[in-house]
């Protein structure tokens, strides 16, 4: 389904031009002027790509690196980058679903590129004999102000499809072999590695960050031993006491980018819980109570460092390298949420929370022991089963099917999709809950019973996702919403009316897992005749549930009328459903 996603980009880009300045007339066109409405999309584009590969979050520093315009020479963006490596991006942005997707370019465009022209040989025309535009200009000059320039790697960046018939090596030489590498991203994985991460808020992929913590005079301010895990692997530990308001912005700016081991993402606030006793412990305190009041956070990390030789007074800093909470996600995304309020800014003062640092080098088979210690660290705290299972591989293979193949976004660990709800990226309708998935995938394997009547706990526990064919369980989803919209179709301000009893009877205030399945078998995996078996069922739900209603193997259920709330969950609903349809 190309439409779901594309439609989805382009509300994002339609949501980042609406944060241009006034003056940049290019990303406010007229209203109907439907080529200045995609050259908008297009620089919006770019910019989402900075965004996300970057870390470019300021509109205007990104802008600054985008050349795109008149008199370009092919150069559409760059990024210099400390760690000396220059990218230089042509970006072609298409109309439609289609073409975004699928369709190449015309191999034309890559020859338009005058990279030789503007970085090998200095100049400042391009081969028509017209100046390059003044961002150019302004490239140039930065390069020339780049000491040891000769140590740094080009690499180019095409945002568009590219024929099967052209490779990296041919790309590199129609621009000019100006560049050490290419990087071709298409529409699809533009999707996966852009829009997707965009989406989650998890797209920072900051290495190194500092910290500054207090050094109180005669007294330590930290503990550091070491762990042997065997296989010639040795954990370092580092305990230390950070003042708040540093996990506080460290957690504001970064956001999921630290949580990807947590089984939770990052969270609004909500009434009750431990997100408010952690509030209200900040709040509520003028002194360092918070610093024993709290359970403290777990860092992983590849590499830590600390020093005191910083001509700062009582200030010590903290290096640390690739760090990931895996356990005080809460207490962390608490703090932010208090630094974003500006009630709450006073309430940081020398408040500080203890860290644990626990260094594990960098090596590919470490994650299984970061999932140990993730699990290990959130046992000692009340942890749903549903959390625990957010990073479960079969969920996340799931998630990336649905969305990859069809556009539907999965959440697959509570938060994922907070920000992009609260920015406007997306509304709630268009994300699917793990715990719904649960109960679908009961319905997918016939036990509607359980999908009205199991506990959350129940089915995270015992789920999964083996022999299961996913295209079967998106096409139940899609149904399950189909039968959503029939209880807000026309909804008046009655309960009769608004779970439509005439025509569904008791059926979508208590059977919608029972109408689900009963749908589902009768589409026979054509989802194009979802809105005709529907009516179907329909027309026959009041029947349904007269003939079960005066089968005696359901007499527990006749008090004082049927009782159809226990009977949607009881023994009997799953055989009689296949009874009924097998009548039919």
């Amino acid at each position: 389904m190309p439409d779901n996603k594309y439609n989805l980009l382009v509300h994002i880009l339609d949501k980042i031009a609406e944060k241009a300045p006034e003056n940049l007339s290019i990303y406010h066109p007229e209203q109907g002027d439907a080529d200045a409405e995609i050259h908008k999309r297009s620089r919006s584009f770019i910019h989402l790509f900075l965004k996300v590969r970057f870390g470019i979050l300021d509109f205007s520093v990104a802008e600054s690196q985008i050349t795109d315009g008149t008199n370009d020479g092919g150069l559409d963006a760059y990024h210099i980058e400390e760690e000396k490596k220059i990218y230089l991006i042509q970006s072609k942005f298409s109309a439609t679903p289609e073409n975004f997707e699928i369709n190449p370019v015309n191999g034309y465009e890559f020859f338009r590129m005058e990279l030789d022209r503007i970085i090998s040989d200095g100049e400042n025309t391009a081969r028509n004999g017209n100046r390059y535009n003044g961002k150019i200009i302004d490239f140039q000059d930065k390069l020339q102000n780049i000491q040891n320039l000769n140590r740094h790697e080009y690499i180019l960046v095409y945002l568009g499809n590219v024929s099967s018939r052209i490779d990296t090596d041919q790309l590199l030489q129609v621009s000019g072999n100006v560049c050490d590498t290419a990087e071709i991203i298409n529409g699809e994985t533009f999707y996966k590695d852009v829009l997707m991460p965009y989406l989650q808020h998890d797209f920072f992929n900051q290495k190194d960050f500092i910290l500054k913590i207090q050094v109180h005079r005669n007294q330590s301010n930290r503990i550091s031993y070491g762990v042997d895990l065997g296989d010639e692997i040795r954990a370092g530990v580092e305990l230390a006491f950070v003042p708040t308001k540093e996990i506080a912005n460290m957690m504001s700016k970064y956001r999921n980018s630290l949580l990807r081991y947590n089984p939770r993402c990052y969270v609004g606030l909500t009434r009750g819980g431990v997100n408010q006793a952690i509030q209200e412990s900040m709040r509520n305190t003028e002194l360092n109570e918070f610093s024993l009041l709290n359970n403290g956070i777990t860092v992983i990390c590849n590499d830590f460092s600390y020093s005191d030789r910083n001509a700062e007074p009582g200030v010590a800093t903290l290096l640390v390298t690739n760090p990931q909470i895996v356990n005080g996600g809460q207490t962390a995304f608490t703090l932010a949420h208090l630094l974003e309020n500006s009630e709450d800014i006073d309430h940081f003062g020398n408040k500080e929370v203890l860290v644990k640092f626990i260094t594990l080098p960098d090596r590919e088979n470490m994650t299984d022991v970061i999932e140990k210690i993730s699990k290990a660290t959130n046992n000692q705290t009340p942890v749903s089963m549903a959390d625990r299972k957010s990073n479960d591989e079969n969920l996340v293979e799931l998630q990336n099917y649905l969305f990859n193949t069809h556009g539907l976004l999965l959440e697959r660990k509570r938060g994922q999709f907070y920000d992009a709800v609260q920015n406007g990226l997306v509304n709630k309708d268009s994300i699917v809950s793990s715990e719904l998935l649960m109960r679908l995938l009961l319905v997918y394997k016939g036990e509607v019973a359980r999908a009205r009547s199991s506990g959350a706990e129940t089915m995270f526990r015992n789920y999964s996702l083996d022999d299961i064919d996913y295209s079967l369980l998106y096409l139940l989803i899609k149904i399950y919403r189909k039968i959503e919209q029939e209880e807000n179709r026309d909804r008046g301000i009655s309960q009769r009316d608004r779970y439509r009893i005439n025509e569904w009877g008791n059926g979508l205030r208590y059977g919608k897992y029972a109408i689900t399945f009963f749908v589902y078998k009768l589409v026979n995996n054509e989802d194009g005749q979802i809105d005709e078996k529907i009516n179907i069922a329909r027309e026959k739900w009041n029947d349904f549930e007269i003939t079960v209603s005066n089968n005696p193997r359901n007499e527990n259920y006749n008090v004082d009328g049927f009782d159809f709330a226990n009977y949607y969950k009881g023994s009997t609903v799953n055989e009689e459903l296949n009874e009924y349809l097998e009548q039919m």
